[in-house]
């Protein structure tokens, strides 16, 4: 698609075409903004495409759905293609959270590129951001190169959905990264999937060996979905035992002591979340190299052993792995508020709330191989939380938004929004937010938030909980866990809370 020079000036220009950024465009295009999405791959999703990540976390808090609108629009438009399971209720929230959403990555590849199309977005593949152009403290554009060379494009407003903050640490934002004691951050992970499993005798092997698991979940779907997928769904952390004896023997090299591993929308195919890379600096490509390089042997090596010992992994076969490395965390933008660690756990509200956040704090272990060890966390929430538009606001610099995971907050509190539907949510109040500044002619931070509130409010995003769906929501899911218990589908051992599932209310 060519883009003559006097085609080069945009009302939004969104940089990053992965969940947050994607969305950021629809929602962008939807208000009426002429909109550039600069993307550096052929397709979209950003990790969850390009690293072949699995599951797409729950957009629930317990059995309330927190994050709608698009977000919710794009997991439906999946479903409807009969390319995922939409969000299943796990028996077991521990690790994965309450509800898992199943998904094909050609069909996600091909759900956000046709909404893009839809909303009128003019897509920019193979590119990046090699400069941003700020006059006094304002972005007005980007350098982006590509086969064609590098070329300018004008804006009124940029959205940062790089994941990483490129474009607000090329136009001088500050930033901080990883944890405030010492830096580090998450590590990352090559995902990988495996074929010819037969998965009846690894649940199998599960359902008898329980005390071999750091944890384990059976789903149940509370919506329909295609009758071509997979019924049976469940996941897993564990085989402690012989990942010790491989380690012990030389036989085995990987980053961790047990293997996380997910069912998939694909017969006999599991999805593995299993190496563990240490200190990769994602804003860095000899780190980044690095890091592939160990990712690659620890896939290769554990695929390997998974066919010598795991029982179910006789005829299995390693079929894919992420075209990169996946990126837990790097730089946090510095904005106008830094959503904090209390703010998170303690579910705080905010005034200029433009997106809700619900997963626990999930922070993978930073210093060891343990699951979570002392470098890690998993912890629950009091309640589902607010962030504020303020985060998504850089200090200083205006005509730019942040979207995604660089957002101002501490490592605490990134460890819970991090996931794919919070990106999603930030995505969307990001890309209207730019909007509405540009046709307003406004800058960002002057943006009326009563105003960004009320269009999100239309794109149908969920600002506040409304307690009459949360009551049916729950009462939805009780009925749907309690038949599969008196249907025998799932097993009560799987269930972390089975006096739940009484009929009585959710937390409100």
């Amino acid at each position: 698609m060519a883009h003559k020079a006097e085609d080069r000036t945009y009302d939004v220009i969104v940089v990053g075409g992965g969940p947050s950024g994607f969305v950021a465009a629809i929602a962008a295009a939807r208000e009426g903004a002429r909109t550039l999405l600069v993307e550096r791959y052929g397709f979209l999703g950003g990790m969850p495409t390009s690293a072949a990540l699995g599951p797409i976390s729950p957009f629930y808090f317990d059995d309330e759905q927190v994050i709608q609108g698009i977000p919710h629009e794009f997991v439906q438009r999946m479903v409807a293609d009969g390319g995922s399971t939409g969000h299943i209720r796990c028996t077991n929230p521990h690790g994965s959270g309450s509800y898992l959403c199943f998904y094909d990555r050609e069909a996600y590849k091909w759900a956000a590129l046709s909404m893009i199309l839809e909303a009128g977005v003019t897509p920019l593949f193979h590119s990046f951001v090699s400069g941003v152009r700020v006059e006094g403290d304002r972005v007005t554009g980007v350098s982006v190169t590509n086969k064609s060379g590098t070329s300018f494009y004008s804006a009124s407003v940029v959205v940062d959905a790089t994941g990483d903050g490129d474009v607000a640490t090329l136009a001088g934002a500050e930033y901080v990264v990883g944890r405030e004691a010492d830096g580090a951050v998450q590590p990352s992970t090559m995902m990988f999937d495996m074929a010819g499993v037969d998965t009846a005798a690894v649940k199998a092997y599960m359902d008898d060996n329980l005390d071999d698991f750091e944890w384990a979940s059976e789903m149940v779907a509370v919506h329909p979905y295609s009758e071509r997928l997979p019924r049976q769904h469940f996941v897993g952390q564990g085989f402690k035992r012989l990942v010790k004896e491989g380690m012990d023997a030389g036989e085995l090299h990987l980053g961790r002591d047990s293997v996380l591993f997910l069912t998939t929308c694909h017969p006999g195919v599991l999805h593995f979340n299993s190496t563990r890379i240490q200190n990769v600096d994602g804003t860095s490509a000899e780190s980044l190299t690095a890091g592939e390089i160990e990712g690659r042997r620890q896939v290769m090596s554990l695929s390997r052993y998974l066919i010598a010992r795991f029982p179910g992994f006789e005829n299995a076969q390693l079929i894919a792995t992420g075209v990169q490395i996946g990126i837990r965390e790097s730089r946090h933008i510095l904005g106008e508020y830094t959503l904090t660690a209390d703010d998170v756990m303690s579910g705080r509200k905010q005034e200029d709330v433009v997106a809700r956040g619900y997963f626990p704090v999930d922070i993978h272990n930073v210093d060891g191989v343990e699951g979570y060890g002392e470098g890690g966390v998993w912890a629950g929430l009091d309640d589902s939380y607010d962030i504020p538009y303020r985060c998504l606001v850089p200090a200083r610099l205006d005509g730019l938004v942040i979207a995604g995971r660089a957002i101002s907050a501490s490592h605490e509190a990134h460890g819970s929004f991090r996931t794919q539907g919070g990106v999603m949510a930030i995505g969307q109040a990001s890309g209207t937010a730019a909007a509405l500044a540009a046709l307003g002619g406004v800058a960002p931070r002057r943006l009326d938030v009563a105003e960004l509130q009320a269009a999100l409010l239309r794109q149908k995003a969920s600002l506040r909980r409304d307690p009459e769906r949360a009551r049916e929501e729950r009462r939805r899911a009780v009925q749907a866990v309690s038949a599969a218990l008196a249907e025998g589908r799932i097993s009560a051992k799987y269930l972390a809370d089975a006096g739940t599932f009484t009929g009585q209310a959710p937390r409100l």
